[in-house]
């Protein structure tokens, strides 16, 4: 008898990262894995906030929903679903529905791993009150209920929480970990280098396209004043703290040009948990590999600019100052004068917050079990 198949269902860009981040080589040994990309039948115009993708022969990639379900057709029987697609427009809601109407088992994810901002990406896009949105909320889950997987793996109460308000009752939990937390596990207990360095984890906005092709919405801060601004603050930390600042380029942006942005800077690409591990001091505006500095216990450094704090794009503001919150780190603006003591008390972590944001957005789990085992042993190989 063959391996098990397992199906992997992704709407953006699949690249290596994304490999190596969902841990399949882990998983590869157990089951036939498949990867079907589906970001050109969804929305192609995203494509262009990558640089890269997987040339990995198991994923497949689809330019229309016809040619995925002939695809999914041949292969399907007998397979596990690992569904990355929300049933939130027509086309996503079709893929949903196919995947159930095959009757074997669909997996969805909800890991999250960075606190979430209840804050619209397009301000011109009235809010709706409270309590309307919950009773929307109700509505929306018991109604979508055909289209939602049978199970799904969270991590962090926060995730556990939104889960209970986006899915039915019906829909198994599985609790797991972040893919950047539970990508961290296995590094804990191995002694890391005296490097002494800084290391900021890019996320290549303002200099590449962003996230923010998806919702069409264009941001004032200008790349000609952040990475001048940006720099001058990295010259800052160098010289009151004795560490030289590295970049972590942001995974899809490996293989483009840094140096027009960060000059003759060392840029790292491709193992950000390492970069971080292996440091004396984290630097970033938000990003999910922030939980990396949770994980290993290094101080973080939270960054933003006039531009930003005035943006009409509100978004990256606020997930700013709620990553300072929920770790205890500290903004800087880095279009202010600083002294070697802000950044020498900047260096104190708050060991409380950080075990409390590891709970509440990094791990469901007391055993340390990373996620390429939850899956095997609660989903792949569970006898439901």
């Amino acid at each position: 008898m063959g391996k098990k198949k397992l199906v992997v269902i992704y709407p953006y860009r699949f690249r290596d990262f994304d490999w190596q981040r969902f841990e399949l080589d882990f998983l590869a040994p157990h089951v036939e894995i498949h990867v079907h990309e589906l970001i050109d039948a969804l929305t192609p115009e995203f494509g262009a906030a990558y640089a890269n993708q997987s040339e990995n022969p198991a994923v497949k990639r689809f330019v229309s929903l016809k040619d995925w379900r002939k695809e999914f057709k041949k292969i399907y029987e007998d397979a596990i679903i690992f569904n990355h697609v929300r049933p939130i427009n027509l086309k996503s809601t079709l893929i949903c529905a196919t995947l159930r109407r095959s009757g074997v088992s669909v997996v969805g994810f909800s890991t999250g791993g960075v606190p979430i901002v209840d804050l619209r990406i397009d301000p011109t896009r009235r809010d709706l009150p409270k309590l309307l949105k919950n009773a929307l909320h109700f509505f929306r889950r018991n109604l979508l209920l055909i289209f939602m997987p049978n199970k799904v793996v969270v991590g962090g109460t926060e995730q556990v929480n939104r889960v209970r308000r986006d899915f039915p009752r019906v829909t198994k939990r599985v609790l797991a970990n972040s893919s950047d937390f539970s990508n961290s596990i296995g590094l804990k207990e191995i002694v890391a280098s005296s490097e002494s360095k800084a290391v900021y984890l890019d996320i290549g906005f303002p200099g590449f396209p962003s996230d923010f092709l998806l919702e069409k919405v264009l941001s004032n801060v200008n790349s000609d004043n952040w990475y001048p601004a940006l720099s001058n603050f990295f010259e800052l930390v160098e010289r009151f703290l004795g560490i030289t600042v590295e970049i972590s380029a942001h995974p899809k942006h490996y293989g483009r040009d840094h140096t027009r942005f960060f000059g003759s800077r060392i840029v790292l690409c491709g193992n950000s948990v390492l970069e971080v591990r292996n440091s004396e001091l984290v630097i970033s505006t938000v990003s999910t590999s922030v939980s990396y500095a949770v994980s290993f216990h290094k101080p973080l450094i939270l960054v933003t600019s006039d531009e930003i704090i005035n943006d009409k794009n509100a978004y990256l503001n606020e997930s700013i100052k709620i990553m300072a919150v929920e770790t205890g780190a500290r903004i800087f603006n880095i279009d202010r004068e600083y002294t070697e003591q802000d950044l020498r008390e900047a260096m104190v972590i708050d060991h409380a917050k950080y075990e409390s944001y590891k709970r509440k957005y990094l791990t469901s789990r007391t055993d340390g079990k990373p996620n390429y085992q939850v899956l095997l042993d609660e989903v792949i190989f569970a006898e439901d």
